[in-house]
């Protein structure tokens, strides 16, 4: 009978647990569904934006000199080899978790990007040139091997010694001092905290329902940090919403704007014959720190209706699979019950059986 107790009591604590991931799930889709109508709703803004920007960039070939958001890749390389500068990251992820691996994979997505060396012996991230930010990467490679067993690629009791002290020198080295970090998310701003990275400004309780406000007022941040000179790279890391059952994360090159990336064919063919007043580098100063507001506000979007999509499959699939064991367990108990009415009437027959 103890045996039965412990079932009901468990149906019982699963059947609680059903109800509260039911309510989340319910929760999320609302939240979901105002999430994906604003960035739906957003979207033919950001894509005028781009083409206005891929307009005037077409008439940057030249100019690149006149202003400080814009470069040619080979002047992009010289600064990076003459001078010591810093690399500038905006990590967007989530405030809560129980939204399955969307922050894990928000995360892994970042620390490749961050960690990435320009090499073509990294196969964790594509080879792309305008992706190249940090130049040593030994300490990442030495804190890996030291993490793995070189049999079996799992953790090694001995490695596990090891690697406090490899930690310590993955945090000292070099690349981390070079590298700067706006997060959005408590997730992010944890994560990157406990590593020793250096996080200027932190953004947290907006995951969910981001604001104009913030996006501009990062923007803003980014271009303070990006024109004081010491700033060489920023990207955006992201995961864009591609659809209710998937979100990819993403990163992009937010800053400087390289104006070979503007030269091919398909942007000469939006190369049109304005007037532009005052002039075109104007045009670009100023509206650029405008397009650089949209884009952040527009990742944000990508990030919560991602979050929120990612929430509700999960909470979905937790009360279908909290479904699934309350049948499991109720057959089981119908079994355990069935057994013990067997027992009673095997031991009635049994004693009648002794009376005779």
């Amino acid at each position: 009978m103890a045996n039965l107790q412990n079932i009901r009591r468990r149906i019982k604590s699963v059947k609680n647990i059903q109800k509260i991931t039911s309510a989340m799930d319910m929760i999320a889709r609302s939240r979901f569904n105002a999430a994906r109508d604003s960035l739906i709703a957003y979207l033919p803004y950001v894509d005028k934006t781009r083409e206005i920007i891929r307009r005037v960039m077409t008439q940057m070939q030249g100019l690149e000199d006149e202003s400080p958001f814009i470069m040619t890749r080979e002047q992009l390389k010289e600064l990076d080899e003459q001078e010591a500068r810093k690399f500038l990251f905006l990590v967007i992820a989530s405030d809560k978790g129980l939204a399955g691996a969307y922050s894990s994979n928000l995360l892994k997505e970042a620390h490749e990007t961050i960690e990435y060396d320009g090499s073509e012996d990294d196969v964790a991230k594509p080879v792309k040139e305008e992706n190249y930010h940090i130049k040593n990467f030994d300490a990442v490679k030495a804190l890996k091997a030291a993490s793995t067993s070189p049999r079996s690629g799992k953790s090694s009791g001995r490695a596990n010694v090891e690697n406090k002290a490899v930690a310590r020198e993955y945090n000292d080295a070099d690349y981390i001092e070079g590298v700067e970090l706006i997060t959005v998310g408590r997730k992010a701003t944890s994560h990157f905290k406990q590593r020793g990275y250096n996080i200027i400004k932190s953004y947290n309780g907006i995951s969910e329902r981001p604001s104009y406000q913030y996006a501009k007022e990062i923007a803003d941040l980014i271009i303070e940090r990006f024109m004081s000179g010491e700033i060489l790279d920023v990207t955006m890391i992201y995961t864009r919403f591609v659809s209710a059952m998937t979100c990819e994360p993403d990163d992009v090159t937010l800053l400087p704007i390289v104006t070979d990336d503007y030269a091919n064919a398909e942007n000469l063919e939006l190369r049109e014959s304005y007037i532009y007043e005052p002039d075109v580098v104007s045009v670009l100063n100023n509206f650029l720190p405008r397009r650089l507001a949209t884009r952040i506000y527009g990742a944000m979007l990508h990030a919560a209706a991602s979050e929120l999509s990612s929430r509700m499959n999960a909470m979905s699939n937790a009360t279908d699979n909290a479904q699934e064991l309350i049948g499991k367990l109720n057959l089981y108990y119908n079994k355990v019950r069935q057994a013990g009415i067997t027992n009673e009437i095997n031991e009635i027959v049994g004693g009648a059986e002794a009376l005779k």
